[in-house]
């Protein structure tokens, strides 16, 4: 009997000993040590969705714009006397430099060395008039757009950031990458809290860099030769509609689309390898729109099977449209019929958000204007939208088709009703072959059900 006292009596000293042990390193865990920085890697958000781990709460921001990938890093600050300095009051056009952030002497002599001061605030803030996320970005981020802006024209390995706000240096980064094709060598941002207690102090900002300065010079040499030879091949005095149709097709014509393309988040896949993805294309369209002086920008979300997607917004003659140079292109469709067309369908050239959400959802790191104008899309301008059933208009459609030595002929039908009627008219009591060469038994055609477009091939 006493030695099962012994034995229940040693057991219950083991399992004390246990939980001793247990709460001890609990404790050790939970402290931590605060001066060692806790790293995350957010890795890419394709769809421009929030991503977030809960299991740590400092992973809040997440970068909108494809493929792009951000870091967070977090470190305790021991003693705040140290890093306090009186720095100088900066006037520039947008007021006194409001600076929310406790900063060295020598912290914001790195931000005066790398440029980020009023004149360089103010010439940045004069080229960036007129941008799309510039002008949507509200009034009190216009500063942190523009210091992340002058930094990465700097190519700065690193600054410190006025605001301390980890969200609007997130957003202030997408509107940057969302105005600026021409930023091709940056593909996202590293971030280090510098925190007092409970309250952030300071933040440092560490772009990441697909390429050395001097390497991205000499590319952009390249892009800009390209750049000047696409604007000498229009008419100076072009409309917007004009500037805008003949990007689409430049931008179609010489890509190719490639999943396996290198720098096909950016520019350089386009102009350089002549193959990309997505971003590539609606970046491109971006850059060039703009060379002709169309406000463009870049606009992400997704289609279909939540996969991610990037397309173009525009500004035509004074009215926004959204342009898909990507849905466009037959190696991306596999459209026979675009193929035979030159490789191009303008089924989403200047469209309306209506138009668009049909196929893609805007899942958008900034707000955008409801896009509702109608009269520069493509087929109403070219004379082949039906509001009515109009056999006369059917006819000159055809006759203008083969006058220009088209290989097909497209309509776009105002509503389902009269898409319908078309399809009675023209395929179910046979017209078709009123406008075709007579020796035609029969057709192979294209329909786009969903914006009500029916493609017919001439040759």
């Amino acid at each position: 009997m006493k030695k099962i006292y012994l034995l229940i009596a040693g057991l219950c000293l083991l399992l004390i000993f246990l939980i001793v042990a247990s709460i001890v390193v609990d404790k050790k865990l939970a402290n931590g040590n605060s001066n060692d920085p806790v790293t995350t890697d957010y890795g890419d958000t394709d769809t421009g969705k929030e991503s977030k781990n809960p299991s740590n709460k400092v992973n809040e921001t997440v970068n909108a714009l494809t493929e792009m990938a951000v870091t967070a890093k977090e470190t305790q600050i021991e003693n705040i006397a140290n890093n306090s300095y009186d720095h100088e009051i900066i006037i520039t056009d947008l007021g006194e430099l409001v600076v929310d952030a406790t900063l060295s002497e020598t912290e914001w002599q790195q931000r005066i060395d790398l440029g980020i001061g009023s004149e360089n605030i103010n010439s940045a803030n004069k080229e960036c008039a007129g941008l799309f996320y510039y002008g949507q970005i509200e009034p009190e981020l216009r500063q942190l757009y523009l210091e992340i802006y002058i930094a990465l024209q700097n190519h700065a390995e690193s600054f410190f950031t006025c605001s301390v706000d980890p969200k609007d240096i997130d957003y202030a980064f997408n509107c940057v990458m969302g105005d600026h094709p021409d930023i091709f060598y940056t593909n996202g941002y590293m971030f280090t809290k510098f925190t007092f207690g409970d309250s952030i102090v300071k933040i440092e900002f560490t772009p990441a860099y697909t390429m050395t300065a001097e390497e991205a010079v000499e590319s952009m040499k390249k892009v800009e030769a390209i750049k000047d030879a696409f604007v000498s091949g229009i008419d100076p005095n072009a409309n917007d509609y004009e500037k805008i149709r003949y990007t689409y097709e430049y931008v179609i014509f010489n890509t190719e689309y490639d999943l396996n393309s290198s720098q096909n988040q950016n520019i350089l896949s386009v102009f350089l390898n002549g193959k990309s993805v997505c971003q590539g294309y609606a970046k491109a369209f971006q850059y060039l729109s703009e060379s002709l002086g169309i406000q463009s920008t870049l606009v992400v979300g997704y289609v279909g099977n939540d996969e991610g997607h990037a397309w173009n917004m525009a500004k035509c003659n004074g009215k926004y449209y959204y342009i898909d140079c990507t849905w466009g292109d037959s190696s991306y469709l596999e459209n026979s019929l675009s193929v035979n067309n030159g490789g191009i369908n303008y089924d989403y050239l200047n469209i309306t958000t209506r138009e668009l959400e049909v196929t893609h959802v805007i899942d958008n790191f900034a707000k955008l204007p409801v896009c509702d104008a109608t009269e520069d899309n493509y087929y109403v301008k070219e004379g082949l939208y039906f509001k009515t059933l109009e056999e006369s208009q059917i006819s000159l459609a055809f006759e203008n088709a083969k006058m220009e030595e088209r290989d097909s002929v497209e309509f776009k039908c105002a509503s389902k009703e009269v898409y319908d009627e078309m399809g009675r008219f023209l395929l179910e009591e046979n017209h078709i072959f009123d406008y075709l060469s007579s020796e035609k038994e029969s057709i192979k055609f294209m329909q786009n059900k969903d914006l009500y477009i029916y493609s017919f091939p001439l040759k």
